[in-house]
């Protein structure tokens, strides 16, 4: 009886502790398992997290390699056209006339970067045309007028008339004729040197007209080829001229005075000798105070050219 009433006292005890220990835990997971008190008044500082910020410094893309423009050729290859030769530009570049913005006619650039660009220009002059920002000067004709063809057309027809005249290729066999571009404001020149007459293909000159240059410039040939500084005076002497006069003064000379040179005169009564028995003898441009020549000067000339 007394094991049954103790047996009975200890499971009443074991049921007591177990009871308190499922009390205790239920306060405990109420608490949120804190063993210090929580209040209303208190503040739960919120979790704090780190971020990194990995900062990229901009990129700045260099800007393009931008070739200088180099003009290696400005010329007019017809009327009223003028043609830009060069390296270093693009098509898209600016082309001006004259400080006007304009509009090519062509604008091509090659694999090797040569590039070609043609512009009209309607006015005939002296033309400033730039590509970019680099120019060059180029003379363009008006669109009407007489073309180099046709100018070097006349020179042709020219040249077996003036041998016909004085056959000077004939006689001086190493020299030669050669036809260049306009040059205002001579017909001819004569390179000793190189032994070569240069005809300019001046344009509004007549077939005659370059007659009269090729066998002047034949007269200047004979000069060098025949004449010595002795005769020289003596053909000064002979013209009535002071016999120390230079023969010949370098540089440009302006046209009302280019005859004053006794070279300049004796080419010129060269030609009026060679012309005398034509249709149309050469009126000779010559020195101030010598006068035309007569035929007592061409006997005197005639008799210092020839050998």
């Amino acid at each position: 009886m007394m094991a049954s009433v103790l047996q009975r006292h200890s499971v009443a005890r074991r049921a007591a502790r177990f009871a308190l220990a499922i009390g205790a835990t239920a306060i405990a997971a109420g608490c949120g398992g804190s063993e210090q008190p929580i209040f209303v008044d208190d503040v739960v500082e919120p979790a704090t997290t780190t971020t990194t910020i990995l900062v990229v410094p901009a990129t700045t893309a260099a800007p393009p390699v931008v070739e200088p423009v180099e003009i290696a050729r400005a010329w007019s290859p017809e009327n009223a056209t003028a043609e830009i030769i060069g390296t270093g530009a693009a098509s898209t570049d600016a082309v001006t006339v004259d400080d006007v913005l304009v509009t090519p006619e062509s604008f091509t650039v090659d694999a090797d970067g040569v590039f070609t660009v043609r512009v009209t220009i309607a006015d005939e002059g002296a033309h400033t045309v730039c590509v970019r920002d680099v120019c060059s000067r180029v003379y363009t004709l008006a669109p009407d007028a007489e073309t180099s063809a046709e100018v070097e057309a006349k020179i042709a027809e020219a040249r077996p008339l003036a041998a016909a005249i004085f056959d000077g290729e004939a006689l001086f066999p190493e020299w030669s004729i050669e036809v260049a571009g306009p040059f205002s404001g001579t017909g001819g020149s004569t390179d000793v040197d190189s032994k070569t007459i240069t005809v300019y293909a001046n344009r509004g000159r007549t077939v005659d007209e370059y007659v009269v240059t090729i066998l002047h410039e034949w007269g200047h040939v004979v000069d060098a080829e025949r004449m010595t500084a002795d005769e020289r005076v003596a053909y000064l002497e002979a013209r009535g001229v002071d016999p120390a006069t230079p023969w010949r003064s370098p540089g440009t000379h302006r046209l009302d005075t280019w005859g004053d040179q006794p070279s300049e005169d004796f080419a010129e009564v060269l030609v009026a000798l060679w012309t005398a028995d034509t249709e149309t003898p050469h009126i000779p441009r010559t020195l101030v105070d010598a006068g035309a020549p007569d035929q007592a000067l061409f006997d005197q000339v005639t008799a210092l050219v020839t050998d």
